[in-house]
């Protein structure tokens, strides 16, 4: 009976013996298809986030190049005031200088004046001289 029963269970994993590479087959298969499907779960995430920081990464270059727009208005503006106040500092530079070189004619005029008055004061005490002086002589 013992052997009987030794035979029973050596015949029975026998013919378990197939079906349980099979078992075992089936079991690495569904633990590939586990592993595959978490694989395929990450890289789905890891694409969502790549593309969410992808978007971010466009949105904050749209935002730098509006800054970098406002900022060369900004900077077109002061060159043009600058332009505008180095004209108009040049104008009254030359306005300035004109005034100067009128003032200077006119001194220059004064001075002529000053000199003809000077010597016609000059000529007059001359002149009071002389008729001092013939005045005591003919006296």
């Amino acid at each position: 009976m013992k052997t009987k029963r030794a035979s029973t269970i050596l015949v029975f994993l026998i013919l378990m013996a197939p079906n349980a590479s099979a078992w075992s087959d089936d079991r690495e298969m569904v633990q590939l298809e586990s592993q595959l499907e978490a694989l395929q779960d990450q890289t789905t995430r890891t694409q969502q986030a790549f593309d969410e920081r992808v978007g971010i990464m466009h949105r904050l270059n749209e935002k730098n190049a509006d800054a970098i727009n406002k900022l060369l208005t900004s900077i077109t503006g002061l060159q043009s005031a600058l332009d505008r106040e180095q004209i108009d500092s040049s104008n009254r530079k030359d306005r300035m200088s004109g005034q100067i070189q009128e003032l200077n004619d006119s001194l220059d005029e004064l001075k002529a004046r000053l000199a003809r008055v000077s010597k016609q004061l000059q000529d007059i005490d001359a002149m009071q001289q002389d008729s001092k002086m013939r005045a005591q002589k003919s006296h």
